[in-house]
């Protein structure tokens, strides 16, 4: 016993002031931590029982090297459950690979027949070794990301038991997933977080209890179906009773073998993100209760009236728009500083008008998707990543992978999985497509994202490689996955072709860099560093409304959704809507909630039954299809009555030899190499306006263009793309200046450096 006396000497210092943060920048919420008030609540909102002990505080904690044994003296306290990298932990200090980090305390135990002793870690990265006076618990856990148990009942004494646990993480060395964890910490990889991360804490349950649920809610049933996993039960399923709390009264359903099936009364809720209804249920088994929560939605995938493809959302189309989420912390890295601290984000999010969030290479707290459920945002889930051989760490991956969905599923705010990310750790054709075909299989109540961003050997793109895209697998073979998803982080992101298989999503773009510093800075598009110069914060906020407004005229022609980076700034990346302490919101969350609205509207304009008409091809085989000229012409020139006789004549499209260096599908059937360009053509305009849906401008422009019509500028498009890209022009601005009959339509390209390029298609979407 008088070795574990060190926990009331513990506990005396950090009274006296022993312990204190580490220097580091803080959040609001992490400033105000203490070894009495470091996450205190109930760590798992889904399944809570009222016999439970807390054990996060003040741990004494050792480093070792090369993995000696227990360790014989301490180097201090650290503060559980931050890891030891974090200023919360009150450590501050790097673990390198050849370190073993040893924690330790006590903790007093009174086991009566009948009951069993549970130990729960939230988290430990990577791989877990646990001691219970001195014999270890079981199986060491390796993984970064999910819960573990051990049952340590027979493992107890009366009174005080010493506790002991021994963590060795490798980082980015081994099969492990680590998400955005490195070294040396540059752009989008950030500071390493070893050792014990989540709450830790002891739980009292019956001899035979509830070990876990699944629940599936069916809305056009209206039913809501549970499986329960009883562990103690040696020879058959016990019977678990389930009572649903319904506005009324209760719904109540018992368990045959071990499913229970509730129906729901009549006039039940949906959860939404406008309307987050939960239901709360008690599940009894013998001498156990558990209480929970559900929510009744639905996630799937549709066509639209016109064929295309979206997502629907409780039997309705459904534009999601979201931010990609790191869930970073300055004070506690991939641990959150409190509750408070989380809400803060999420409430944001929705202030600005963003549904949903996709919550990036990492896998958060329990608590924090609870308060996703109740605050009401939608969630795609990425799986971490890791980047060891691809082939050889795949069999830990799908483990991982499963873990995860089994620990999500009771989650209703979670409605895709996203299983892979630009290509980290991802193996080759035949295995991803395993992959992704299990995923949509073993959960069929959420969507599946292809590959996000790269190697997508179904018809999507291929990382590194821009202008390269696979062929869809033929008619008569399964396509994995329910979106095809695309990263451009160009001024005018694209989208990928629509198709009859999967969505078309835009799981990355934006990252406009912005530090706030006395001064907001702008740089470099991945928004990464301190370049650039001063700028006024409504130019920076322009910038972000006129990206949305091109991504509006993508959701009227079949995008799905949308995900913006990103949240937060994270050490070096300076592009989020929130500075990384979260004390300043860099743009203002009304003006970006109007301009949601705008692309949501679009979207909406998208589901009406429409006809296409084309004006203008892209690559106009005439020769006489542009007149066009590289001498500055009068101010008249964009007018309709200009006389453009002395111009030269020719099709489209026009360029020089570079261009298609760099990009072999940029066709030049006419060669431009001067500084600038002028353009002219005619088309005519019959459609009746009151039936006008979209107009698009189907450009590739190197560099800067600005269209007008009939002497108007309806389009200003600057920098370059590198395809096609379709470009909403606004209909206000086309029927203000269009006419029936003959139109000119001009365009004025301005070359800076490197290859240029200009063509230009025209069409028009009109109401059947």
């Amino acid at each position: 016993m008088k070795r574990l006396a060190f926990a009331a000497a513990a506990l005396a210092a950090a009274v006296a002031g022993a312990w204190q943060q580490a220097p580091g920048m803080k959040t609001p919420w992490g400033e105000k931590v203490t070894p009495e008030n470091a996450w205190r609540e109930y760590p798992r909102p889904q399944m809570a029982r009222d016999a439970w002990t807390n054990l996060n505080g003040l741990w004494q904690y050792a480093v070792t090297r090369d993995a000696p044994g227990v360790p014989k003296a301490w180097d201090g306290e650290i503060l559980v459950p931050f890891v030891i990298e974090s200023p919360l932990s009150g450590v501050g200090r790097l673990l390198e690979p050849q370190e073993t980090l040893w924690y330790r305390r006590s903790f007093d135990a009174d086991v009566q027949p009948g009951t069993r002793l549970l130990l729960h870690f939230e988290q430990a990265d990577f791989r877990a070794m646990v001691f219970v006076n001195g014999v270890e618990a079981g199986v060491p856990h390796e993984g970064g990301q999910m819960p573990f148990t051990y049952d340590v009942t027979d493992l107890v004494r009366k009174g005080a038991n010493e506790l002991v646990v021994s963590v060795w993480d490798p980082t980015t060395d081994f099969i492990g997933s680590h998400g955005k964890q490195t070294f040396r910490p540059h752009g989008c990889m950030y500071t390493r977080s070893s050792g014990i991360g989540g709450t830790v804490w002891l739980e009292t349950v019956p001899a035979t209890h509830i070990a876990d649920y699944r629940v599936t809610a069916d809305i056009d049933a209206g039913t809501v179906r549970f499986e329960f996993d009883v562990a103690g039960g040696r020879f058959a399923k016990p019977e678990v009773r389930v009572s649903v709390l319904c506005d009324g009264g209760n719904a109540v359903a018992t368990t045959k073998d071990g499913v229970a099936v509730v129906k729901m009364p009549a006039g039940f809720k949906l959860w939404s993100p406008e309307s987050p209804a939960l239901y709360d249920f008690t599940a009894t088994c013998g001498e156990d209760t558990v209480k929970g929560y559900f929510g009744m939605r639905k996630f799937e995938l549709r066509k639209d009236p016109n064929g295309v493809l979206r997502f629907y959302f409780n039997n309705k189309a459904r534009f999601i728009i979201g931010t990609l989420d790191q869930g970073w912390w300055p004070d506690g890295l991939l641990t959150p500083p409190s509750e408070e601290a989380m809400a803060y984000d999420i409430r944001a999010l929705k202030k600005m008008g963003f549904d949903m969030m996709r919550k990036h290479i990492k896998v958060e707290p329990r608590r924090y998707y609870a308060l996703c459920d109740r605050l009401g945002i939608l969630v795609l889930q990425d799986m971490p990543s890791g980047f060891s051989d691809r082939e050889k760490r795949y069999g830990f991956y799908r483990r991982e992978l499963k873990e995860m969905m089994d620990h999500l599923q009771k989650t209703p705010s979670v409605v895709m999985w996203v299983p892979y990310n630009e290509g980290w750790g991802q193996p080759g054709p035949f295995l991803t497509h395993a992959t992704l075909m299990w995923t949509q299989r073993y959960d069929p109540t959420r969507l599946v994202d292809g590959p996000s961003g790269a190697h997508d050997w179904e018809g999507g793109a291929i990382w590194m490689k821009p202008h390269r895209t696979t062929s869809h697998l033929p008619a008569g073979e399964e396509e994995a996955a329910h979106a095809v998803d695309k990263h451009d982080y160009g001024q005018r992101p694209k989208m990928h072709a629509l198709n009859s298989r999967r969505a078309s999503f835009l799981g990355e773009f934006g990252g406009i860099g912005c530090r706030v510093e006395g001064h907001l800075w702008t740089t470099n598009a991945w928004g990464y560093g301190n370049t650039g110069r001063d700028v006024d914060r409504k130019a920076v906020q322009a910038k972000f409304v006129s990206l949305m407004e091109h991504v509006a005229g993508l959701a009227e022609a079949g995008l799905a959704g949308s995900v913006y980076t990103q949240t937060t700034d994270v050490e070096g990346e300076i592009n989020g809507l929130l500075t990384y302490d979260r004390r300043v919101e860099k743009f203002d969350a009304a003006a970006l909630a109007a301009v949601h609205g705008k692309v949501r509207a679009a979207a909406a304009r998208g589901l009406m039954p429409r006809v296409t008409h084309q004006l203008l091809p892209r690559l106009d085989p005439d020769s006489r299809a542009w007149a066009w000229t590289t001498e500055e012409p009068s101010s008249e020139w964009t007018q309709p009555t200009f006389n453009d006789s002395a111009w030269a004549r020719a099709c489209g499209g026009f360029g020089n030899k570079a261009i298609t260096q760099a990009y072999a599908h940029a066709k030049v059937n006419t060669d431009w190499s001067t500084k600038t360009i002028w353009l002219r053509r005619h088309f005519n305009y019959a459609a009746r306006p009151e039936k006008l849906l979209r107009v698009t401008a189907e450009m590739f422009h190197d560099e800067d263009a600005e269209i007008y019509l009939n002497g108007k500028l309806v389009l200003d498009a600057p920098g370059y793309n590198t395809d096609w890209t379709a470009f909403t022009i606004p209909l206000e601005a086309f029927a203000a200046a269009v006419k029936k009959g003959d139109n000119v339509l001009a365009v004025k390209v301005k070359q800076e450096v490197c290859g240029q390029y200009f063509d230009l298609g025209l069409s028009l979407d009109v109401a059947k």
